[in-house]
C-alpha cells in the first residue's frame, strides 16, 4: 500500500496485516515441511504483492476470507502455547526484521518495487505459466532480500528445498510475508503490539473468522 501517515488504521487492520504475516509464515513451513501448501492462501498472499494502491487493508489481500489461515495461525500462535509452531514464528518474526532492514536501504526498496511492477507489466501482457511466476519472484527475492544479513534460514525436508519450483514457492511466500510486514508497519502495528495488546489482537481475529461464518 502506498504510504499515508493522515488514514487512520483500525485494530481490524492492524490483525489483517499481522495474518498475512502469518499466513506467509505457514505457507513458507508447509512449502519447506510438506513440499505443498494451501493454494487459495499461497495464490492471496502472491497477488498482495502486485496490489500498489488498495483502496483498503482487506482488498490487499483480495478480501478477508483470503486471510482465514493466517487469521487462525495468528489464534494458534499468540493464544494457544501447546500448539505453537517455532518455526512458524521464527519466520513471522525474521520477516518482520527483514522488511525493517528493507526499508533503511530505500534504494533497494525501490528496485523491488521496480522489479515487482515489471512482473506485474509481463503477467499482463502475457499468459505467464504459474511456474514461470514463482520463478521469477525467485529472482527478485535473490537479488532484492537475500543480500539483507542474517538471512531468513527455512528449516524443513532436503528433497522439498533443493527442488527448484518447491524452493520458488518458499522464496515467494517470504516476500509476501515481508509485504505484509511493510502493511503491518504501516498500520502502527509493533511490537508494543505483540506484547502489551496481545489479547486484544486474538480476539479480534476471532470476530474476523465469526463474520467469515468460521469456528
Amino acid at each position: 500500500m502506498s504510504s499515508n501517515k493522515n488514514k487512520r488504521y483500525s485494530d481490524s487492520d492492524r490483525v489483517l496485516a499481522l495474518a498475512g504475516i502469518f499466513q506467509a509464515a505457514r505457507l513458507t513451513w508447509q512449502l519447506a515441511r510438506k513440499g505443498m501448501a494451501d493454494a487459495q492462501a499461497l495464490d492471496a498472499s502472491v497477488a498482495s504483492l502486485f496490489q500498489t494502491s488498495p483502496a483498503d487493508v482487506p482488498a490487499v489481500f483480495g478480501g478477508v476470507e483470503n486471510l482465514e489461515m493466517g487469521l487462525r495461525c495468528l489464534i494458534t500462535q499468540l493464544d494457544q502455547p501447546t500448539e505453537r509452531n517455532a518455526e512458524i514464528t521464527q519466520y513471522a518474526i525474521s520477516m518482520i526484521q527483514h522488511e525493517r532492514r528493507l526499508a533503511r536501504q530505500p534504494e533497494r526498496l525501490a528496485r523491488m518495487g521496480q522489479d515487482l511492477q515489471d512482473l506485474a507489466d509481463r503477467m499482463a501482457a502475457y499468459e505467464l505459466p504459474e511456474k514461470s511466476r514463482y520463478a521469477q519472484l525467485d529472482e527478485i527475492y535473490s537479488r532484492n532480500i537475500s543480500p539483507l544479513s542474517p538471512r531468513i534460514m527455512v528449516k524443513g525436508e532436503p528433497l522439498h528445498l533443493q527442488n527448484p519450483d518447491t524452493s520458488a514457492r518458499v522464496r515467494s511466500a517470504l516476500l509476501a510475508g515481508i509485504r505484509a510486514a511493510h502493511l503491518w508497519r504501516q498500520c502502527d502495528g509493533s511490537r508494543w503490539h505483540l506484547m502489551l495488546k496481545r489479547r486484544q489482537l486474538v480476539e479480534t481475529a476471532r470476530q474476523l473468522l465469526k463474520g467469515l461464518g468460521s469456528h
